[in-house]
């Protein structure tokens, strides 16, 4: 299976640098910019399924990419963005002043605390990593796109690459990216990591 991994495009709050969880805006324009640009720059990949996360800022990027492929969008719960609990919508300032115990863990490993309130990363990988498999299981031979968020991305590329998830430190994922992962039964490759070469011409973004 051919996995096309997408960030979702801009919202205001990645442009005001606020914690994005599970709850947040749909689509800024430059973030219904950049879905358009994933949009065509996918335009010339064989894929026969579109899969997104059900949050307003994945669907609005998976309906773009759904308009130029012709296909329909199945979403799916478990792509969904990590849980943030009482971290939806912070600064990084508010967090380290309101949360500075959780903090000062997330800082050295975080893949080893739970966002208060919240989710964990490795509750996170799991449920990603599952929705992986069973994508495997339908489309083993088939190019797949899926509309998903920086931690589920990230998370799972971390699987694929059987690094600890503390490696999302030495990871990027930025808005409106393009990843790829080569996966089957036996192995799974990371082909491809954030690619934004589709966004020049856009500006910068916001995380």
């Amino acid at each position: 299976m051919n996995l096309i991994l997408v960030r979702h495009g801009e919202t205001q709050r990645n442009a005001e640098g606020r914690v994005l969880g599970q709850g947040g805006p749909g689509l800024n324009q430059r973030g219904r910019d950049q879905a358009a640009a994933v949009a065509r720059a996918l335009s010339g990949n064989a894929v026969a399924a579109i899969y997104s996360s059900p949050l307003p800022r994945a669907m609005e990027t998976a309906e773009r990419v759904s308009q130029e492929l012709e296909l329909p969008i199945r979403t799916e719960e478990s792509l969904a963005e990590i849980d943030a609990g009482k971290l939806e919508g912070l600064t990084s300032e508010e967090m380290r002043t309101r949360y500075p115990d959780f903090m000062s863990i997330w800082d050295r490993d975080p893949g080893s605390v739970q966002m208060p309130g919240g989710e964990s990363l490795g509750q996170l990988q799991e449920r990603v990593w599952r929705v992986a498999q069973a994508l495997l299981g339908r489309h083993s031979e088939q190019g797949v796109v899926v509309v998903s968020h920086n931690f589920p991305i990230e998370t799972l590329v971390c699987r694929v690459l059987e690094l600890p998830l503390v490696g999302i430190r030495r990871l990027r994922v930025d808005l409106g990216s393009i990843s790829t992962v080569d996966m089957r039964e036996d192995r799974c490759r990371l082909v491809q990591l954030n690619d934004t070469c589709h966004l020049e011409g856009i500006g910068e973004s916001g995380r």
